[in-house]
């Protein structure tokens, strides 16, 4: 008799927690499970059960807070970036101004800084990019057109030779993909060699993408090294010599075209060149409206 009591308790017990087990598998939001569990007459059950919700609704209130922290801090960033853009604008203004070298090392630096800058306020913003953004056909051309006229003393400075050959329209939002393309832009002339350097944008058309090929030819990435590229805090070898590098640039630029439905990737020989892409989707449906 206890033998056929303990195996039918069992058998039971079993089939109880294999049903728990499921429904936590099939619950979109797993640590609600508290509220799938079903009522038994056994105390220590609704006992595990009522411990299990009360540590479920403390968990979520300490998110709550957290998020909220998180929230606050973020908004206070945007808010302290958007004031140091003003006296930045100033100080474009003023430099604009002035004559000689020294003049033009100051544009640079002035735009250097305001593309530091943004780059915090773009990654402030990245995990709410569904909340600030438009997609559009939008002109590569007229967006790399504007970006080298925008940073030509940076350029000019660096001597470097810009090549555009992109007769091509995407659907994306013009803001962030301003912001991704003006990162490879800097890059490419963070990393050139000494003297003058080259970068070239170049569209080509496929059957369901078009692609745009962002190429350099400075320093290059160790082919060891090249996998890693957009990973978060990497900087390499050439980022830790140079001193100039702070392994956020090329990350941010992998999680905006992700968020954005676009792919990037990268190739690289050492001392040859850099080639940087960008992959946009050719949506039939919107081209034909």
């Amino acid at each position: 008799m206890f033998l056929t009591y303990f195996g039918i308790d069992y058998y039971q017990r079993k089939k109880y927690f294999a049903d728990v087990a499921k429904k936590m598998v099939e619950l979109d939001q797993p640590y609600l499970i508290y509220e799938m569990i079903e009522q038994t007459w056994r105390y220590e059950d609704e006992l595990y059960k009522d411990i299990l919700r009360k540590s479920t609704i403390s968990a979520m209130e300490a998110i709550t807070r957290l998020e909220d922290e998180q929230n606050d801090y973020k908004e206070f960033i945007e808010a302290w970036i958007h004031e140091v853009k003003l006296p930045m604008t100033s100080l474009h203004l003023m430099s604009a101004e002035l004559e000689g070298s020294s003049a033009q090392r100051l544009q640079m630096y002035v735009i250097d800084l305001e593309n530091q800058v943004d780059q915090a306020l773009f990654y402030a913003r990245s995990d709410y990019v569904h909340q600030d953004y438009l997609i559009r056909e939008v002109s590569l051309q007229e967006i790399i057109n504007d970006l080298v006229k925008k940073n030509k003393y940076l350029l000019i400075q660096n001597q470097m030779q810009v090549t555009v050959e992109c007769d091509a329209l995407v659907y994306a939002d013009k803001k962030w993909l301003t912001f991704i393309i003006n990162q490879l832009l800097f890059n490419a002339v963070k990393y050139k060699k000494n003297g003058a350097g080259e970068i070239s944008f170049k569209a080509v058309s496929e059957k369901d993408a078009t692609r745009l090929i962002i190429k350099d030819n400075g320093v290059g990435i160790n082919a060891h090294e090249l996998p890693r590229i957009f990973d978060k805090g990497f900087t390499g070898t050439n980022g830790r010599d140079t001193g100039k590098a702070t392994g956020f640039g090329l990350y941010l630029c992998k999680k905006l075209c992700a968020k954005l439905g676009l792919s990037i990737e990268g190739d690289s020989v050492e001392d040859e060149y850099t080639e940087l892409t960008i992959r946009f989707p050719k949506n039939t449906y919107l081209s034909k409206l």
